[in-house]
């Protein structure tokens, strides 16, 4: 009988049925109540002392009884962070090394022997609690050998197991004896490195499908023994008694090869001959030793391709056919689709393996010495194409055998019973799915250690190096398109089954089965850092971050979206500080609390997020006196069973409760959104750090991307500070100079050249707005209220004209406005001057006239402007009234078309028809598709909510009109209703200006700007600053620029005054 069936005193004490949580002692705490088996002595000790007494105990354990193989489960995964590690060449995502899980078993249990920690982990290993990535090897102390979780323990599962055994008073040891009647020796799993430590049974034995459970059992040598009168130094007469067990000296095992491997590797391994031991004895003299390695290698070689190709036909023989002919395993409906995705196309590397293999027979067959090697396999190494389709369709495939496991009892039971098949080697389906990604990375180890033992100039010296490079490139390509293959499922399976607990206020069409999505991180963080703490799946895409509610529905995730997702580009990070507060103040962060401890919780200021870079949080500690007690054995039944299941924890007499690790970490939007941040708590500060780093890298990805549109300097830099605002900015003479409008003055420049200093032409304060009518050779400008009149030509030529200054050539038009416009309607020329009242607004319209000389001439050049010929003339230009039109309610923007005036209004935009001169609202009220819209834009709720809104319409190249609110943005016809329903933008900021570059749209808020497609709404870049205000639209301009201007990145006392330009991508 083997080593793993060898042991005697392995006893089967745990059942995975109802009778799963019975190890726990269900206590009476009734001070009345003392004829129990045990005799407890509740004399002097309250029922309320009895809880305060064990609940201190578990929790100076951080809540784990080290003897309770589902509590060390539970922590252990808690505590390991998972990452993606290479092996052999081959990519294996959510492992972890043999030297992190021994170390975090050492912590959980509060041991400094690893051994003890080693064995541990093996027991939980042996309930298929995790594995080795290539089901090859047991739990080993060493970085470079990697393992996995099983994906269908589910972590909601353990965590709800877990804490149901840390919320128990006390555990117990009664167990019935009836729990093993019923099983031989053969059910008991046995280990030869936990005899008497580690009581297990089969799981499918009691439940059906073994994946389905979290470990179980009791860890004997962690204990202490039941016996009153057992110590440390005399041990009680049990043979079996944990104080026994650690003073016998266990034989150092732990590292032979036998106990490092799996049984299906060890029975293998034992069975493979060797070269020298099958060839005669004047063969094997007649070669060197270098010469009988090489040959040895090339032995193994082909008898693990013959062991493969033998993996291969018991998939067949023992899976793929019994499913296929079977009518009661798995519905006809969906069983060629089963097989199809779990075991893909393994008949097509069953065929390659059974091509290679007897081409390697043939060629030892040849001669005892084998020749080479290299030439057979670069014959066959172009045929590694199924390796590629198999690998890609792996995660898949192991995901559908999982969930049919869930779902499907027949299946289950189906499973269970060929996996315990002697055929099977004690390796379950996994470990021989694993099997055809796994050959490959073998394939290169082999050649490697052949071709290292290969003499020089041997035909083995080229031809070896060009099929390892094949198979490299080969295992390149399986780890791509695995986890394209893993991102797209994941990807689908969200987008499957993804919904908005608030649909209305938090939809956004994230596209996750567009091509280019990425998957870049996901986990599950808390609510709080209490373990049976609400929990959250947080999905880091390419462009979004999703936080959203994990459900699990028959075996399939099921994402609520909790919070509106985040744009990667507006996405912050801030690490809360932890501090410790008044005691006597409850808080819904408590961490750990006593009556005599004080509470600590986390503090942050989560409302209004920093914009400062990430700070590191402030370490305090608080520490908890005890009063001394002795550590010798228990004065009553409490400390007793305290010892018995607690037997490492430290006594109260040195205990002392620590601050807990500041794990917190705060999610923002970087907009108007700031107030919907959330804070979740990750398992470690390590495992935060990697949230706050991912993000940055995602961050950087996005930012090297090609930009849609980019900054470009068009005034000097440095040349205008930061406290200094700049209002407009308006260019002329086609797009040659410009002019700023600022409040301590209107500056005029050249465009386009950086070295010359713009100048200020008009000394007047508060310069809001600046227009230049070019036809009339006459400049508007608004200043503190009052619109000015001045000669074009006399501006630009210099600061006085004989003798007078030029604000002496200005004229007033109107006084105490807000704002003006200039646009062409009917034909004409017009200058809109809102003059408001309390309750209304009338708009005079003015019109520009020319003197009848100038009027015969051509239109001027620079040249002739600066000449000062006819300059005095121009002062005859005229601005005289045209008409007077009325609006019900205050005006705060408008704008032109060829014959209406449209105002922005509490009550939405209005429409005036300049040939009836009568307002209409411009959306249509009946349209029930814009309620959203028209639903706030009455007189009744003005009154209850007045808002400013900035309003912008921007005509599409179809005819239809693009209509942009502060908050969202859609289309409409030529009669105010709704068109393109399939199109609507909800702006993550709140922008205050808006340009049209089609087919783009932009938005502009103080701390982005926002461009998104005006075909279907979706978010295509974001260009982040401080102050950013919009100068010019470029709208109805004779060359169509989009001027801004933000505080300078890299001088933060100037300002930057930007063109914002599009990048032609096409010649880039």
């Amino acid at each position: 009988m083997d080593t793993f069936t060898n042991e005697k005193n392995m006893l089967v004490i745990e059942r995975r049925n109802s009778y799963d949580h019975q190890m726990e002692i269900k206590f009476n705490n009734n001070n009345n109540n003392n004829n129990n088996n045990m005799k407890f002595n509740h004399n002097r000790m309250s029922s309320a002392e009895h809880k305060q007494k064990i609940t201190s105990s578990i929790n100076n354990n951080n809540g784990v009884c080290p003897g309770l193989l589902s509590q060390i489960a539970a922590e252990m995964k808690r505590r390991i962070i998972v990452n993606d590690r290479l092996k052999d060449g081959i990519k294996y995502t959510n492992v972890f090394d043999g030297k992190e899980a021994v170390d975090k078993i050492k912590e959980i249990i509060h041991t400094s022997d690893r051994a003890v920690a080693l064995r541990v982990g093996r027991a939980l290993e042996s309930q298929r609690y995790f594995h080795d990535v290539n089901y090859e090897n047991r739990l080993i102390d060493d970085l470079k050998e990697i393992y996995q979780f099983n994906d269908i323990l589910n972590n909601k599962q353990q965590q709800s197991l877990f804490n149901q055994s840390s919320n128990s008073s006390v555990v117990t040891s009664m167990i019935s004896d009836t729990i093993t009647s019923s099983y031989s020796e053969e059910d008991i799993v046995l280990n030869e490195d936990d005899t008497t430590s580690l009581y297990s049974m089969p799981l499918a034995a009691v439940t059906g499908y073994h994946h389905h459970k979290s470990p179980n059992g009791i860890y004997t040598e962690l204990l202490r023994c039941y016996s009153p009168t057992c110590n440390n130094l005399y041990p009680c007469y049990s043979y079996t008694c944990p104080k026994r067990e650690r003073l016998r000296k266990r034989r150092n095992s732990l590292d032979t090869f036998e106990k490092r491997t799996t049984a299906h590797t060890y029975e293998r391994e034992k069975e493979q001959p060797l070269w020298s031991h099958l060839v005669d004895d004047y063969v094997r003299q007649s070669v060197t030793n270098s010469e009988l390695k090489r040959q040895e290698t090339i032995f193994e070689l082909i008898y693990t391709e013959e062991s493969f190709l033998k993996d291969m036909d018991y998939l067949v023989e023992m899976w793929v056919q019994p499913l296929r002919q079977s009518n009661t395993i798995i519905p006809l409906s969906r069983r060629e689709q089963f097989v199809e995705k779990v075991f893909s196309n393994i008949l097509e590397i069953r065929a390659f393996s059974t091509k290679l293999s007897l081409a390697l027979r043939a060629r030892q067959q040849e001669h005892p010495i084998v020749s080479q090697i290299g030439d057979v396999m670069l014959e066959l190494i172009d045929e590694l194409e199924p390796f590629i389709k198999y690998g890609a369709n792996q995660f898949e495939g192991k995901h559908v055998f999982e969930r049919e496991c869930y779902t499907n009892h027949r299946f289950a039971t189906f499973v269970e019973e060929t996996e315990r098949d002697q055929l099977s080697r004690k390796l379950e389906l996994n470990g021989y799915l694993t099997k055809p990604t796994t050959r490959l990375a073998r394939y290169t180890l082999l050649l490697g250690s052949l071709y290292d033992r290969t003499p020089d100039n041997h035909p083995d010296k080229e031809n070896i190096p060009l099929v390892m490079d094949a198979i490299k490139a080969c295992l390149e390509r399986v780890n791509l398109e695995a986890g394209m293959a893993r991102n797209r499922f994941d990807l689908e399976k969200i987008n499957r089954h993804l919904t908005f607990k608030n649909h209305k206020k938090d939809y956004v069409d994230l596209r996750l089965l567009d091509k280019e999505r990425v998957i870049y991180k996901q986990a599950i963080l808390r609510k709080s850092n209490s373990l049976d703490s609400t929990e959250y799946q947080v999905i880091l895409l390419d462009h979004y971050l999703i936080v959203a509610k994990l459900k699990i529905v028959k075996a399939e995730e099921h994402y609520s979206v909790r919070k509106r997702p985040i744009p990667i580009e507006l996405l912050g990070v801030h690490i809360p500080v932890i501090d410790v507060i008044n005691p006597k103040r409850s808080s819904s962060t408590l961490l750990f609390h006593s009556d005599r401890s004080p509470r600590l919780s986390y503090r942050s200021s989560i409302s209004k997020p920093p914009l400062t870079p990430l700070q590191s949080p402030i370490q305090k500690k608080a520490q908890l006196p005890t009063p001394s007690s002795s550590p010798s054995t228990p004065r009553n039944s409490v400390q007793y069973l305290e010892s018995v299941f607690n037997p490492h924890t430290p006594s109260s007499s040195s205990s002392a409760h620590h601050r807990p690790p500041n794990t917190a970490i705060t999610f923002y939007h970087q907009s108007r959104r700031a107030e919907e941040s959330i804070t979740l708590y990750a398992q470690t500060e390590l495992n935060r750090n990697n949230w706050k780093n991912k993000i940055q890298k995602v961050k950087e990805i996005k930012e090297k991307k090609c930009p849609i549109f980019e900054v470009v300097h068009s005034v000097q830099k440095c040349e205008f500070f930061s406290n200094m605002n700049i209002y407009h900015m308006i260019t002329f003479d086609d797009g040659s100079y410009y002019m700023l409008a600022t409040e301590n003055g209107l500056y005029l420049g050249l465009l386009g050249n950086q070295n010359v200093v713009p100048r200020k032409v008009l000394p007047l304060e508060k310069v809001f707005q600046v227009h230049v009518l070019e036809e009339f050779q006459l400049l508007l400008v608004l200043a503190d209220g009052t619109l000015w009149q001045y000669p074009l030509d006399i501006i630009i030529n210099g600061s006085t004209v004989n003798g007078n200054p030029l604000q002496h050539f200005g004229r007033k038009i109107q006084t105490g406005i807000p704002f003006f416009h200039v646009g062409e309607c009917l034909n004409r020329t017009l200058i809109c001057v809102p003059k408001a009242s309390s309750t209304s607004t009338n708009i005079e319209l003015y019109e520009p006239t020319m003197p009848k000389t100038e009027q015969r001439r051509k239109k001027r050049t620079v040249l002739d402007r600066l000449s000062l010929r006819t300059s005095l003339s121009l002062m005859n230009t005229q601005v005289v009234k045209y008409c007077t039109i009325y609006s019900p309610s205050e005006v705060w923007a408008m704008d032109t078309t060829k014959s209406l005036i449209l105002l922005t209004t509490p009550l939405g935009m209005v429409a005036v028809n300049m040939n009836t001169k009568k307002p209409d609202v411009l959306l249509d009220k009946s349209d029930k598709t814009l309620e959203f819209v028209t639903k706030n834009e009455t007189i009744k709720a003005q009154q209850i909510k007045p808002t400013i809104k900035y309003i912008s319409l921007f005509q599409a190249p179809d005819g239809c009109y693009l209509m942009c609110y502060d908050r969202y943005a859609f289309y409409i016809d030529k009669k105010g209703r709704r068109a393109k329903h399939d199109f609507f933008i909800e702006w993550e900021g709140k922008p205050t200006a808006y340009a049209l570059y089609y087919p783009h749209i932009i938005a502009f808020e103080s701390r982005f700007i926002e461009i998104r497609s005006a075909i279907d709404g979706n978010l295509e870049q974001v260009i982040q600053g401080e102050n950013i205000l919009c100068l010019q639209n470029g709208q109805k301009s004779k060359v169509a620029t989009i001027f801004g201007t933000m505080e300078d990145p890299q001088h933060s006392m100037y300002q930057l005054v930007f063109e914002l330009k599009y990048v032609d991508t096409d010649h880039k």
